[in-house]
């Protein structure tokens, strides 16, 4: 018996494919890291696009709710400056609600607004102190301006920091927005 050499040429049909289906095997691999390798740099720009928009429609609802509290504010020194207890109390608990509102957004955002979530804490503890006060007689002979004067103070001094971030996010451009 002799053994007859056979060229390149000579494999039969089922050794082809396994001599071109290697090839085809490693295109396929390269391709699915490549795809997923995109899949990953596609998930981050996603991400990156969803916390733009969460700080754009955050920044949005605070541009909304500052005018409120100014307003409020307002109307917390026209009742104090009309003596109406029952007014200025209104006003106080309706400054609380809102500046607490503001507080949890801005404390969702990030750690950069610490001076004015500290401020709108205190403002709203004072809030409650002079609420309290004007709830109870007035024993002292203390006028409503008296009993929410620190509250008036530190709703004052919210108020300007609020209106200072206002105007640093109306004019801030987003990434896309100077890219585009």
């Amino acid at each position: 018996m002799s053994i007859a050499a056979h060229a390149w040429y000579d494999l039969p049909w089922s050794d082809w494919v396994g001599v071109v289906g290697f090839p085809l095997g490693l295109f396929g691999l390269w391709l699915t890291f490549k795809q997923a390798s995109d899949a990953k740099d596609a998930a981050a720009s996603a991400n990156t696009a969803i916390r733009r928009t969460q700080s754009q429609i955050r920044a949005n609802q605070l541009l909304v709710l500052i005018p409120q509290l100014r307003w409020i504010a307002s109307e917390l020194d026209f009742a104090i400056d009309e003596s109406n207890e029952r007014l200025a109390r209104r006003h106080l608990d309706s400054w609380r609600w809102q500046a607490n509102n503001i507080h949890g957004m801005l404390t969702s955002a990030d750690s950069s607004q610490r001076r004015i979530l500290k401020s709108l804490q205190e403002s709203v503890g004072q809030a409650a102190s002079a609420g309290t006060l004007l709830m109870g007689k007035n024993l002292k002979g203390e006028s409503v301006l008296d009993r929410c004067d620190k509250a008036r103070e530190s709703i004052g001094r919210v108020c300007d920091q609020l209106s200072a971030w206002a105007g640093e996010n109306v004019t801030q451009v987003t990434g896309e927005d100077e890219n585009g």
